[in-house]
């Protein structure tokens, strides 16, 4: 546990206004609030298998999870390079209806944005089309803070949970762990199952 208080410690700083309310850009992406169970996605925008896992596993996991109040869902970004974490940082400062719009935009483009060297454009493009300002886009993007804090708990809890790939999921209830490595859909009824118990 004294790594979620330092964690906690960490976590200070960048945060965005929206019309729905402020985004405090320096915590993990959350779905649903029942933090007895928790499921951590770790994921990085420049990773094509996680472009599959977007697509495929998290939509399902969020409904049958997090909105139906069984576990909270916690997006770990795992970005490695400037490119992943530059989205990164961009995703951060958005609600989680822009962040869906925002996310799918930059893994349908992952080929369009993730090796091309006008990459910050293009993604601020599609932090644009998801509805983040070019303000707060700036403010997101030049923050030092909000790096270190990603990069913080990126290392940190890869550490914690022991992740040597993405994406990877890590079911945590109680004492008991249970880790899925991959984005093949036949996870989800393996991780289902684990709250059927």
């Amino acid at each position: 546990m004294r790594l979620w208080t330092v964690l906690a410690m960490v976590c200070l700083g960048t945060s965005v206004a929206h019309a729905t309310g402020t985004v405090n850009a320096e915590q993990l992406r959350t779905y649903g609030t029942n933090s007895a169970n928790l499921v951590y996605v770790f994921t990085s925008p420049s990773c094509p298998h996680c472009a599959a896992f977007h697509e495929d596993i998290m939509p399902t996991l969020i409904k049958d999870l997090a909105d139906t109040g069984r576990a909270q869902i916690k997006v770990v970004d795992m970005g490695h390079d400037i490119r992943a974490i530059g989205a990164s940082k961009l995703a951060r400062c958005m609600t989680n209806e822009q962040y869906g719009r925002f996310m799918t935009d930059v893994y349908h483009n992952q080929s369009d944005w993730a090796y091309a060297p006008d990459y910050e454009q293009k993604l601020k493009g599609y932090a644009g089309k998801a509805g983040l300002n070019a303000k707060s886009q700036e403010r997101c993007l030049s923050s030092a803070s909000l790096e270190k804090t990603v990069l913080e708990q990126r290392n940190n809890l890869a550490k914690m949970y022991r992740v040597r790939a993405m994406p990877t999921v890590v079911v945590v209830q109680g004492v008991k762990r249970k880790t899925f490595v991959g984005a093949d859909p036949k996870i989800l009824p393996e991780i289902e199952a684990l709250f059927q118990k």
